[in-house]
């Protein structure tokens, strides 16, 4: 919610993804720390960081409803603004603030078990993708043969300092990440990727494709991998963003472990209930599909 009142602090943008809302508390004690400093804006350097990798063929995909909430807060005498992703259930979302949040992974996955509970996808996600739980290490998780030399890329491309950093004070960059994080890529590849509704949408037919009213909000873990060849094509130290699911497609990709889609515009049918359909075709013909119920207004 807005306020009427000014306030003379510069305010900062962050906005939150997988890798960096479980270290949100200590990034802002940090800033707090350092901006008691006489010399103003300091930059948090990021340390080369391990992946610890996570491949998984694709075989279980499911949707969730999310909202994109602005969040304020405050640290060291300043005002920061982020975005935080969270669940929509059972209430009416704006449609320019739905987020449909798609995970996919193997066998281990379960996709009933998550949606019925009331725990965040970003939650969900990083359990799944973790290699440890209660301090132990997992005993059941469905991983596939390592790709060495892929894994080499997608761990240059994360600790390389030309990388986007992200911008905690004016005019200066910086970054801040653990020693060692989770890591997951699949090895399954996608044909073809559609997101239809039951009901018309955008004056479109029921169960049309609506491809071209979504654009891809962000993929998590940030990184694209091609299926033919095995390598990274796109990730952290691009600065360009892959926003059409139609050129993602045309990448012959890898499945993203977890993608977030948002709508271009507002559709004329608002208000309206619908049932939103997320259907992924492998590149060995299997199709997944998962369904999520949203209202949007």
């Amino acid at each position: 919610m807005s306020t009427s009142t000014p306030n003379p602090t510069p305010t900062r943008h962050i906005k939150t993804t997988h890798y960096n809302m479980s270290i949100r508390n200590t990034l802002l004690a940090l800033i707090a720390v350092l901006g008691a400093s006489s010399c103003g804006d300091r930059n948090i350097l990021r340390e080369s960081t391990t992946l610890y990798f996570s491949p998984r063929v694709c075989t279980q995909m499911f949707t969730l409803p999310q909202e994109d909430v602005d969040i304020v807060e405050e640290a060291g005498g300043k005002v920061y603004r982020r975005h935080e992703y969270r669940r929509v259930k059972g209430k009416a979302v704006r449609a320019e603030r739905f987020i449909l949040w798609l995970m996919t992974g193997a066998d281990d996955l379960n996709p009933q078990e998550a949606k019925s509970s009331d725990t965040e996808p970003m939650e969900l996600e990083w359990d799944y993708e973790s290699a440890f739980s209660g301090g132990k290490r997992k005993q059941n998780m469905k991983l596939a043969p390592f790709i060495p030399a892929l894994e080499r890329q997608l761990q240059n491309d994360y600790n390389r300092p030309d990388r986007e950093w992200r911008t905690l004070s004016s005019g200066h960059d910086g970054s801040f990440a653990q020693d060692v994080i989770p890591w997951s890529y699949r090895v399954t590849g996608v044909k073809d990727f559609r997101i239809i509704s039951l009901s018309p949408l955008f004056g479109q037919p029921a169960e049309s494709s609506l491809n071209d009213y979504f654009t891809i909000d962000e993929f998590s873990p940030r990184q694209i991998i091609s299926y033919r060849r095995k390598a990274l094509l796109w990730g952290y130290s691009d600065k360009d963003k892959v926003t059409s699911i139609r050129q993602w497609l045309s990448m012959e990709p890898m499945a993203p472990p977890t993608v977030m889609f948002r709508l271009k515009s507002r559709p004329e049918e608002l208000p309206i209930k619908t049932k939103l359909v997320s259907i992924l075709k492998t590149m060995e013909g299997k199709e997944l599909r998962d369904t999520l119920e949203v209202e949007l207004r």
